[in-house]
Formats: structure tokens, C-alpha cells, sequence
């Protein structure tokens, strides 16, 4: 894998311009940087160190106004391969997209995408954002590989489809990777699900929708069942985005709740049991108002639940984020920006669970970069 790094870098700086004709390609590569001080408290107990939370290099371009492709890797998360896609941890997406039909409004994308779940969190920059829900975290697969193929109904309204593996690693290692059993549960022979989502544009851009709905398979014939409704506001000083988030788990395959009801039970690690009927709800929100050219602040709050339908506790779980960043760019026509941040989470449980909540704490001071290795114009015959 890290040789398909080195040649999609090479591939880039290899591409040279030549006399100008009818087509045109574009290729670039960014470099997404974030890192500084970091001081924290788990539960109270303190640590501070520098850390690099971010590293990541994205290659995109097209190859003409049909053909395109993205390729993004986080050079800080291991390249051993997934069990189930044959991707890594690394890579987020590699994907090409090819646009056909009247004006090129209908698309088609194969490989490993991003999910088009209706979620601002997930469409939002990565090196703006400092805690995130466990929504992107353990529920949905944020990437993952299949295909896609959308239509722009108008210039400000696009539909479309995503089939895609439920996730990136097979049933077994799932499992296992996080200490549960495989009984009581089998395997489903077509692990796959599906998105049907609708974007929307309004108010000259400004308000904008992105709503979801996905069915998937992860154990045999238990299904599980999403909605999520993404909401976008941006001006020239204001950007914010509110998620809502529902889904019905046929088996656990995030495991946040299956995990509860195991200790509980006094089943220890690697005998722990996945459970069905899991039910998650969820709300994030993130504002943030630029004062002048230079300086902004960021705000960002969620609430998530995790319930069973199946034991008598009911509730299992309340997960609380929130964070606050004061921003400095020193280049206003640079997305480069000095940060001071705290980030919070906040984890409690029914008292008839009788576990202990877990509380995380954490200041930063640092920087984070949009850097543009390359920007490379081909002119072709």
C-alpha cells in the first residue's frame, strides 16, 4: 500500500502541460495537517504530550468532463489490509466516477466511497473537527466499497443510490476484533446494504439538506434500518450544520449496546455476545462565526442513546460530546489556521446498569494546514 502512495505521487508530478486543445485534465494533491499539545484527563487521571491528530494526502482530479477520480490515505493509521473490501485503515476512499447522459447530470462511482449517509459531520473538512459522535464512529461505516450512481435532477437537487459492504471487515473478524463470540449468531451470505438519498439546495446555497435512508444485512436474517437528516446553514460569517440520526439494529453489529448487556451479565472478553433489537438515536450541531478575516470560533454539542427492545433495562447507554475552539488564520486566502480547543465526552448509564460513567476532558494548542502540494493543468489531442 505504501507503494500505491509513492506511485500516485510520482503519477501526479510526472503529468506536464502541453500546447492547449480541446481537452483538459486537472490533477492535485493536498496535504491535510493537524497536530500540537495536547493535555488530557480520562476519568481524572492526566497526561499531556504532543500529538499529530492529523496527516492525511488526497489525490483528485478528472480526467476529462466525464472521467474523474479521488484518492485520499491518513499516513497515521496502519496499511494492513480489512478483511472483507481488501482496503486498509488508511485509505479512505479510492474511487473513480465517470458522468454521462443529457448535460452529464447522472453519475456513476465505483470503489471505496464515502458513505452518502445524511451526515454534515461526515461531509465537513476532517481537520475542523475536534470530537466526533459515536454516529461516525461505531453505527455508520463512514467509508466504504461499492458503487454509486446519482442524478441531478436540477442544478440544486441531486438523488441517488449506494450499494455498499455493510462493513469493512468480515463477520468473524468483526467480532472478534472487539472480544465477542460468534454464537448465537451466523453470518450473512450477502452482507450489503443500501443508501437512498436526496441533496438539496435553497436559498442560493445557503441552506442546504442531505437526507438518508439505508437498509443493510451484517448477520443472516437480522436487517438494520437508518434514517439520518442532515441540515447545512453558511454565509459569509456564519457555518453550521445539525444532524438527526435513527436506527433500528436487527443484530448490533456497532456493538455499544451488546457490549453493556454482556458485562452486565458477567460474560468476560472474548465470550461477549452480540445482541439484536438495539435501537440508536442522535443529534449533533456545530456552529462557528468568523469575527474578521482572521479570527472565528467553533462550537459543537451531541446527545446519543443506545436502548434494547429485548432486556428490561431498556436504555443501556448516554454518550454526551462537546467542544470550543478559538481559531486564527494569519493568511485569510490560506487554509491554515492556529488553534486553541477543548473537547469533551461524557459517557453514563441507567442506575440499573450499576457501571460507573466515564468522563474525557482535553485542551489543545496547535495548528492545522490545507496544504497544495500540486496543481497540474494537461492539455491533450
Amino acid at each position: 500500500m505504501k507503494k500505491a502512495v509513492l506511485f500516485c505521487v510520482v503519477l501526479c508530478f510526472s503529468l506536464q502541460a502541453k500546447s492547449q486543445d480541446s481537452i483538459v485534465s486537472h490533477n492535485n494533491l493536498d496535504f491535510y495537517f493537524r497536530g500540537g499539545f495536547l493535555r488530557e484527563w480520562y476519568n481524572g487521571a492526566p497526561s499531556s504530550h504532543f500529538q499529530l491528530d492529523e496527516a492525511r494526502l488526497h489525490f483528485y482530479g478528472n480526467y476529462n468532463e466525464s472521467l474523474s477520480y479521488h484518492i485520499r490515505f491518513r499516513l497515521n493509521k496502519p496499511f494492513t489490509a480489512t478483511s472483507l473490501d481488501n482496503g486498509t485503515l488508511a485509505l479512505d476512499f479510492a474511487f473513480l466516477s465517470y458522468r454521462f447522459g443529457a448535460s452529464k447530470r447522472w453519475e456513476v462511482s465505483l470503489g471505496k466511497l464515502y458513505a452518502m449517509v445524511g451526515s454534515y459531520e461526515l461531509d465537513i473538512h476532517p481537520l475542523y473537527e475536534f470530537v466526533y459522535a459515536d454516529h461516525l464512529g461505531y453505527v455508520v461505516s463512514p467509508f466504504i466499497a461499492g458503487m454509486r450512481l446519482a442524478v441531478s435532477l436540477t442544478d440544486t437537487q441531486n438523488i441517488g443510490l449506494q450499494l455498499h459492504n455493510t462493513l469493512n471487515n468480515t463477520f468473524e473478524k468483526h467480532l472478534q476484533n472487539n472480544s465477542f463470540s460468534t454464537a448465537s449468531f451466523s453470518a450473512s451470505k450477502t452482507p450489503i446494504g443500501a443508501y437512498a438519498y436526496w441533496q438539496g439546495k435553497f436559498a442560493k446555497g445557503k441552506l442546504n439538506t442531505h437526507y438518508s435512508y439505508n437498509i443493510s444485512q451484517f448477520a443472516n436474517k437480522y436487517y438494520s434500518h437508518s434514517i439520518a437528516l442532515g441540515h447545512q446553514y453558511k454565509s459569509d460569517k456564519h457555518n453550521a450544520y445539525l444532524d438527526l440520526m435513527y436506527a433500528k439494529m436487527g443484530a448490533d453489529y456497532p456493538l455499544l449496546g451488546s457490549k453493556i448487556i454482556s458485562d452486565y451479565e458477567g460474560l468476560t472478553a472474548g465470550n461477549y455476545l452480540m445482541r439484536e433489537d438495539i435501537t440508536y438515536k442522535g443529534i449533533v450541531g456545530r456552529y462557528e462565526y468568523l469575527f474578521t478575516d482572521c479570527w472565528s470560533m467553533a462550537l459543537k454539542a451531541g446527545a446519543e442513546s443506545v436502548a434494547s427492545g429485548k432486556t428490561p433495562q431498556g436504555d443501556l447507554r448516554y454518550n454526551y460530546i462537546y467542544s470550543l475552539a478559538a481559531l486564527y488564520a494569519p493568511i485569510p486566502t490560506q487554509n491554515l489556521h492556529f488553534y486553541v480547543a477543548y473537547a469533551g465526552n461524557t459517557i453514563r448509564y441507567p442506575s440499573e446498569i450499576s457501571t460507573e460513567k466515564t468522563q474525557y476532558h482535553s485542551v489543545s494548542v496547535g495548528a492545522y494546514y490545507s496544504l497544495p502540494l500540486l496543481k497540474n493543468k494537461t492539455f491533450r489531442n
